[in-house]
C-alpha cells in the first residue's frame, strides 16, 4: 500500500466590509491549496477603505495560523514555473492592487495635488503588504498605465524600501534595545497615511510602541496586585502614552505622564479577581440548583415541616455540578470544512476537484491574456472564474455545516459517556445528605428521602449543565446552516451528503471487484509465455495502483465516510427543529481586531510562523469545558453570510 501523502497547505481568507456603510459585515472568502487562486482571491478583493483581507494558513500541526496576504502572492510565484502564463497575470493582478493604492477616495492625498497619484502611498502600502521591493515585471506592467510618471517610481522604491525594513527589523536583533531606532521604525510606518492602516504597517507600528514602552522607566514595571483584565488596560495606557509622547510637543510630555500616573493610581477594580467564580456564573450555577431540587421534589409526597426539612438538609450538601469537558465548535467555517475533510476521504476529494477546478480557470485566463497580449479578456474567461469560485465557496459551506454537525455529535455522544460520572458524583451527595439528616435525628424515612432529593438534585443539575452546552452547540450549528442555506427545505439531508449516498458502498465494491480482475488479467497474460505482445511493467504497475486506490477509497468509504455522515445527519434533526436566530450585528469588527493582534505577535517572533513551527490554533486545541462554550457572538448570520 502507499504511503499516506502528506496534507496540503492549506489557505483560508476572509473579508471584513471596512466602509461607513457596510462596516463590520462578512465580505467573501475562500478555502483553497491552490496559493495562486488565493493570491488573487487577495489582489482583486483587497481594497482599502472597502474590503480589508483577512488570512490564515495551515501550519506543521495542521492548524490555521494567521499570515500576510502578501505571503501567500510569495508563495505563489516561488512554486509557479518561470514559463507559467499565471506568473504574468499575477504580476498584472499586483499592478493592479498598487494602482488602487495610488488615489484615496476618502481623504486628499497626502503631499500630492487633490486627485493625484500618490507613489509615496503606494510604496509604504506595498512595503506592508510583502515586505520586499516591486519586481521589475510590476514596475513594467504599472509604467505602461501611466507612461508620464515613470520617474515617479524612485519614490514608489524608496518608501517600498523603508518600510519593509522597518518591519523586517521588528521581529530582528536590530535595534531591540535602542529607543531612538525605535521610534525612527515607529514614524516610518506611521507617516504615510492611509497606507498606515495596512494590517502588517499597524502590527508593526504596535509592536514598536510596546518596546519603547519596556524601556520608558514610567511604563516599563506595572504596579503590584493588578488583575489580568488591569493589567491589560494600563498595557494599553502605557501604548497610548508612549503615540502621545512621539507625537505631541516636547512641552508638554510632562503632563501627559502625570496624566498616565494619575490614571495608573486609580486602576477600577475588577468585579472578581483572577481566578474567582464570576457572578453571573455564581448566580447561573445557584439558580441551576434551586431549579434542579424544585424538580425533585415533584413526585415525592412531602409537605410542610417534613418538606422542609428534607430541602434544607439536601440545600446544605448540594454544590454545583462539575464543568465536565465536551469537543467544542470549530472557531470558523474555515476550521469546521477542515474538520470535516480530515475524517472524510470523499470530503478531500470534493475539495482536490474543486481547487482543481481554480487552478483550471486562472489557467484559462492567463492563457488567454497571454494570447490577446493583455487586451480585453472575452467574457468567458471571467466567467470561469466566477464559476470555479462559486463551487469552490458551496464545497466549503456544505463541509462546514457538516463539520460543526459532526463535532455536534461527538459532544452528544461524549455528554451521554459523562452519565456515570454524574451518577457517581449524585450517589457521593446523597451519602452526605444521608449522613447529615442522619446527624439531624430525622425518621429514617425523611433520611431516605432526603437522599432520594440530593441524588436526583445533583444528577438533573449535572444533566441541566451539559444540555446547556449542547444546545449553545446547536444553536450554533442552525445559525451556520442558516448563513449557508438561508431557505433550507426538503432536499438539505440530499445537498448535505452529497457524493456519498446509500449505493456508495455498492459503487465502491464494484470497483476493487473490476479493478482486481483488470490486474489479474495482466498477470495471467505476463505469465503466458505464447501471449504476444507481452504487458509492459508500467502497465502493471498502474493497475497496481488502481487497485491500491480503489481498496483506499473501499475501506474509507466503510470504516470514515458513512460512520461520519451517519454521526452527522443524526444530529441534523434536533438543530432544524429548533428556529432559525434572527439577524445580529455582526462582530467582524471585533474579528478584526483579534486577527490584527494575533499578526502583531506573528510577524514580530512572538509566535513562529506558519510552515516554520507550532502555533496555537484557531480552533481549541482539545475539549473545553461545558460552560466555556462559545456565546451569541460565534454566530454566523443570515445577513453575514462570509466564511466565519
Amino acid at each position: 500500500m502507499t504511503a499516506p501523502q502528506p496534507e496540503p497547505v492549506h489557505y483560508a481568507l476572509t473579508t471584513v466590509y471596512t466602509d461607513p456603510f457596510l462596516g463590520g459585515t462578512d465580505g467573501p472568502s475562500m478555502l483553497t491549496t491552490d496559493p495562486a487562486a488565493a493570491a488573487h482571491f487577495f489582489l482583486d478583493t483587497d481594497r482599502p477603505g472597502h474590503l480589508e483581507v483577512m488570512a490564515h494558513a495551515t501550519g506543521p500541526d495542521t492548524t490555521l495560523v494567521p499570515v500576510r496576504p502578501g505571503e501567500i502572492v510569495e508563495r505563489a510565484l516561488e512554486e509557479l514555473p518561470p514559463d507559467d502564463p499565471r506568473r504574468h497575470t499575477l504580476h498584472s493582478a499586483q499592478a493592479d492592487w498598487l494602482e488602487n493604492r495610488l488615489w484615496d477616495g476618502q481623504d486628499e492625498p497626502f503631499g500630492t495635488a487633490p486627485g493625484g497619484p500618490d507613489w509615496t502611498r503606494a510604496g509604504a502600502a506595498w512595503g506592508g503588504a510583502f515586505t520586499t521591493l516591486p519586481g521589475a515585471d510590476v514596475l513594467t506592467e504599472l509604467a505602461s498605465r501611466h507612461p508620464a510618471t515613470e520617474e515617479a517610481h524612485g519614490p514608489l522604491v524608496i518608501t517600498a524600501l523603508r518600510t519593509a525594513r522597518a518591519i523586517r527589523q521588528a521581529h530582528g536583533r536590530a535595534g531591540g534595545a535602542d529607543r531612538q531606532l525605535l521610534a525612527a521604525n515607529w514614524r516610518i510606518l506611521n507617516s504615510v497615511r492611509p497606507a498606515s492602516e495596512e494590517p502588517a504597517l499597524r502590527a508593526a507600528a504596535t509592536w514598536y510602541l510596546e518596546r519603547l514602552a519596556d524601556l520608558d522607566p514610567v511604563t516599563a514595571r506595572h504596579p503590584d496586585g493588578l488583575t489580568d483584565a488591569q493589567r491589560a488596560r494600563w498595557r494599553e495606557a502605557a501604548i497610548d502614552l508612549q503615540r502621545d509622547l512621539l507625537v505631541l510637543d516636547s512641552a508638554r510630555h510632562p503632563a501627559r505622564i502625570q496624566a498616565f500616573t494619575a490614571r495608573v493610581s486609580t486602576q477600577p477594580a475588577d468585579p472578581a479577581p483572577d481566578g474567582a467564580a464570576h457572578p453571573e456564573e455564581e448566580r447561573a450555577d445557584r439558580q441551576r440548583l434551586e431549579a434542579a431540587l424544585t424538580g425533585a421534589f415533584e413526585h415525592l409526597p412531602l409537605d410542610g415541616a417534613v418538606r422542609e426539612s428534607v430541602e434544607a438538609v439536601a440545600a446544605r450538601v448540594l454544590k454545583p455540578p462539575p464543568l465536565l469537558p465536551l469537543p467544542a465548535q470549530p472557531a470558523g467555517d474555515a476550521d469546521a470544512a477542515l474538520h470535516w475533510r480530515r475524517r472524510v476521504p470523499s470530503a478531500q476529494r470534493a475539495a482536490a476537484d474543486a481547487d482543481d477546478a481554480l487552478t483550471q480557470a486562472y489557467t484559462y485566463v492567463a492563457q488567454a491574456y497571454h494570447q490577446t497580449r493583455g487586451d480585453a479578456l472575452p467574457s468567458v474567461a471571467h466567467g470561469s472564474t466566477t464559476l470555479a469560485r462559486t463551487l469552490a465557496v458551496e464545497t466549503t459551506g456544505r463541509h462546514a455545516v457538516l463539520g460543526r454537525m459532526l463535532v455536534l455529535a461527538d459532544a452528544e455522544r461524549a455528554a451521554t459517556a459523562h452519565e456515570p460520572r454524574l451518577h457517581t458524583d449524585a450517589q457521593a451527595t446523597a451519602d452526605a445528605a444521608r449522613a447529615e439528616a442522619q446527624d439531624r435525628g430525622l425518621h429514617p424515612m425523611e433520611v431516605h428521602y432526603a437522599a432520594q432529593v440530593a441524588y436526583t438534585a445533583t444528577f438533573d443539575a449535572g444533566r441541566s449543565l451539559l444540555d446547556e452546552a449542547l444546545t449553545e452547540q446547536r444553536l450554533t450549528v442552525r445559525a451556520t446552516i442558516a448563513a449557508h442555506f438561508p431557505r433550507p427545505d426538503y432536499r438539505l439531508r440530499d445537498i448535505l451528503v452529497g457524493s456519498i449516498d446509500h449505493q456508495a458502498v455498492t459503487r465502491a465494491h464494484n470497483a476493487v471487484t473490476v479493478l482486481v480482475g483488470a490486474l489479474d488479467d495482466l498477470l495471467a497474460r505476463d505469465r503466458d509465455p505464447g501471449e504476444h505482445p507481452r504487458p509492459t511493467a508500467e502497465q502493471i504497475t498502474r493497475a497496481r495502483s488502481r487497485v491500491d486506490a480503489a481498496s483506499r477509497r473501499l475501506d474509507g468509504v466503510i470504516r470514515k465516510d458513512r460512520p461520519a455522515m451517519v454521526a452527522a445527519l443524526g444530529a441534523l434533526e434536533a438543530v432544524m427543529k429548533m428556529p432559525a436566530p434572527p439577524p445580529q450585528d455582526s462582530d467582524g469588527t471585533a474579528r478584526l481586531t483579534r486577527h490584527r493582534e494575533q499578526l502583531t505577535e506573528r510577524l514580530t517572533g512572538t509566535v513562529p510562523a506558519a510552515g516554520t513551527g507550532p502555533q496555537a490554533a484557531t480552533t481549541p486545541a482539545g475539549p473545553r469545558p461545558a460552560r466555556d462554550l462559545p456565546r451569541q457572538a460565534t454566530r454566523p448570520t443570515t445577513a453575514n453570510r462570509g466564511m466565519r
